[in-house]
């Protein structure tokens, strides 16, 4: 069972099932995304996702991506592999480090 531990700033948002001591690292020095940084332009005028091989892992219950969205993004950039954490939050890097780390394994034994 995850850690009870969902007071506001974000902990609960961000990293629901990272235990206490990482949430709240998490929320000390975390910042919010800046408008400006959702309408900056690409530094090439072709996205790399149309380009290149990609792979996704996500949680089903990040709060701040839609896991729909998460989906769609993986099935329009082509994934090679597309992982669902079941219960994962949007840090699920740090709650399911094993997982995240053998798909990027993964990705990198499979290209040249």
């Amino acid at each position: 069972m995850p850690p009870d531990h969902r007071q506001g700033g974000g902990v609960g948002q961000f990293c629901a099932e990272v235990p206490l001591p990482e949430a709240q690292l998490a929320a000390a020095t975390q910042r919010a995304i800046r408008d400006a940084a959702l309408g900056e332009g690409l530094p090439s005028e072709t996205p790399a996702w149309k380009t290149l091989p990609s792979w996704h892992i996500f949680g089903t219950a990040d709060k701040d991506i839609p896991p729909a969205a998460m989906r769609f993004m993986a099935e329009r950039a082509g994934s090679l592999k597309t992982v669902e954490l079941e219960g994962a939050s949007h840090s699920s890097m740090v709650s399911n480090p094993d997982a995240v780390a053998g798909l990027i394994l993964e990705a990198l034994s499979s290209t040249d």
